[in-house]
């Protein structure tokens, strides 16, 4: 075992040792009644903390991960062709969303704000990851607005922000999020800023707020497709909610859905093509285009006998996912030894889970009612929850579709450990500290290994050897790949190559064209298969990629010319 695998033990029963003393506290009646944080203090400590937030999300973001993964490559290669030549990989003029693999995959948002980037500043792995990476930052501000908000009133407010802010910003499963570029890795972001926008409403008692925040729940549909389960069960509790305790009126709810729908229209028409029978629309400016498969096989459980079962395995996958972590989740999305949340915050996360249920339903705590703003923000993030859980039980499990439920659980953790500081201001302290040598250890373990740990997600070493292949092959001569190691390594080759689209649709084969996920077995000069006999005579004038367990097909090397990638290699005459 490593060091913070006892750590985890540690710190485990210590926090729920904190929890219990604080509940014992609590019937005992004793409070804490020293003074808080002053908010000039509250500020200096939130521009650090933003500064930690900054420089783990930018720090050699384009060299950790080592390498790129293949989602990263298709929504690089689309933002690139869009951004070049005014057509996604398929084809299509300015698709209102790329079909990317066939069935999506790469939802519009974070391509075209690539486009975007890459307009500005042109394509790079660092670029790329750069939008997950600011958003993830910005993220960390917008959930410390919303707790100020959100307990503004309430002893500790500073206290209650600023852990909310400091967890974010070192969180094991934020961290990673931000610095790669998947759809779903700006989903945080964009709910962050529907909730502020929404509490700035509760807050000003303006209806224009609402309708902002119903426009950015709407650019959530574009940013995920989760959020087509998620977002609107969410937006269904908090209307029933909010009109219940008059904080809404009719009105606001009204002319918040005429927003969300105005926004969404869009997407909903293309939704329209694909699920309703509508005929594609396709023009040179803007396309409605069908999926070439769906993707229900892929992403969601069969509705048969074993779907009770099935469904309840993935609550335990979730639970598991928000507390100790599992191995059949994928190293793209957590650290082993580190979970989502670290391994240990669960005992205080689940306390405060039930504070804020408890809250919701009596809608008072000890000192009295209950604010307005308190009421709505925890409805918020319960009803995120809600939604995470119809979709989970629906879903094939996958920890990046449960991505909006990970900033509720840190809420819960705040309103857990603002528990304890009500009762014993030193068990607070000790949460605290637990929590930042937590961070330190997952910091230095991840800036040091988890490039290593990640290899056959990021394929290091390979995309600059295909690129260095068609360089050689000067779009001429025939390169042929290994997959050894590998997944999709065709849209490595396109991103990294930066290949001219009209040339790829044109010849692209598919091994099978109607997949749900369409791999491509080559286009232009590039096939993705090495022959069986690499030194037949017919090969001699083709170049090939191969992984260093390949180099012996060769027989005597001095005859090529070799050039290591580091693990993978480029052979030719």
């Amino acid at each position: 075992m490593r060091v913070i695998d006892y750590y985890n033990y540690i710190a485990t029963a210590a926090y729920i040792l904190m929890g219990v003393a604080a509940v014992f506290l609590y019937f005992r009646g004793r409070k804490n009644e020293r003074l808080g944080i002053s908010d000039k203090a509250s500020g200096i400590i939130f521009l650090l903390i933003m500064i930690v937030a900054a420089v783990i999300r930018l720090y050699k973001l384009g060299e950790i991960p080592l390498g790129l993964q293949q989602d990263e490559a298709s929504i690089g290669y689309d933002a690139y062709t869009l951004a070049t030549f005014g057509i996604d990989r398929n084809g299509y003029h300015w698709p209102i969303y790329p079909i990317t693999w066939g069935c999506g995959g790469g939802s519009p948002l974070l391509i075209y704000l690539n486009v975007i980037s890459i307009s500005l500043f042109g394509p790079s792995i660092r670029n790329l990851r750069m939008i997950p990476a600011v958003c993830g930052i910005l993220t960390v501000a917008l959930f410390y607005a919303v707790l100020r908000i959100t307990l503004e009133g309430r002893r500790y407010r500073n206290e209650f922000s600023l852990l909310g802010a400091a967890f974010l910003a070192i969180c094991p499963w934020h961290v990673i999020l931000s610095r790669w570029s998947l759809d779903c890795n700006i989903m945080p972001f964009n709910m962050m800023l529907s909730f502020w926008l929404f509490m700035l409403g509760v807050k000003k008692k303006k209806g224009l707020f609402y309708c902002l925040s119903a426009a950015a729940f709407a650019v959530c549909m574009y940013s995920y497709g989760a959020a087509t389960i998620v977002v609107p069960i969410l937006l269904l509790c908090l209307c029933a909610y909010s009109l219940k305790t008059k904080i809404l009126t009719w009105r606001d709810v009204i002319a918040s859905f005429v927003t969300f729908l105005v926004v969404f229209a869009p997407l909903l028409l293309f939704y329209a093509v694909n699920y309703l029978g509508l005929p594609e629309i396709v023009t040179d400016f803007i396309c409605f285009n069908k999926f070439t498969a769906a993707r229900t096989g892929e992403a969601f459980i069969s509705f048969d006998g074993a779907f009770f079962g099935k469904a309840l395995n993935n609550l335990k996958l979730m639970i598991l996912g928000v507390s100790i972590g599992s191995d059949k989740f994928t190293l793209a999305h957590f650290y082993p030894g580190y979970a989502s949340l670290f391994e240990f915050t669960f005992p205080i996360t689940f306390i405060g889970l039930f504070i804020s249920v408890k809250h919701l339903i009596t809608g008072k705590d000890k000192s009295g009612e209950l604010t307005p703003q308190y009421k709505i923000g925890s409805m918020l993030f319960i009803s995120a929850v809600i939604g995470s859980v119809v979709l989970d039980v629906m879903i094939i499990p996958d920890i990046n579709r449960l991505v909006c439920l990970f900033i509720p659980c840190i809420f819960f953790f705040v309103v857990g450990a603002g528990f304890i500081l009500e009762h014993a201001k030193s068990l607070f302290v000790a949460v605290a500290g637990l929590l930042l040598i937590g961070a330190l250890s997952f910091t230095k373990d991840y800036f040091a290994d988890y490039s290593y740990y990640a290899l056959s997600i990021y394929m290091p070493g390979y995309g600059d050897a295909i690129e260095r292949a068609y360089e050689v092959s000067e779009d001429k001569r025939m390169i042929h790949s290994t997959y050894e190691g590998l997944s999709s390594p065709f849209m490595l080759a396109l991103y990294y190559t930066n290949y001219d689209p009209y040339t790829f649709y044109q010849t692209v084969e598919y091994k099978d064209p109607y997949a749900e996920f369409r791999i491509a077995k080559s286009f232009g000069n590039f096939i993705f298969e090495l022959p069986e006999d690499v030194t037949d005579e017919k090969y001699e004038d083709d170049i090939f990629v191969v992984a260093s367990s390949e180099l012996q097909l060769f027989g005597d090397l001095s005859a090529y010319n070799v050039d290591d990638f580091g693990g993978y290699f480029v052979v030719y005459k």
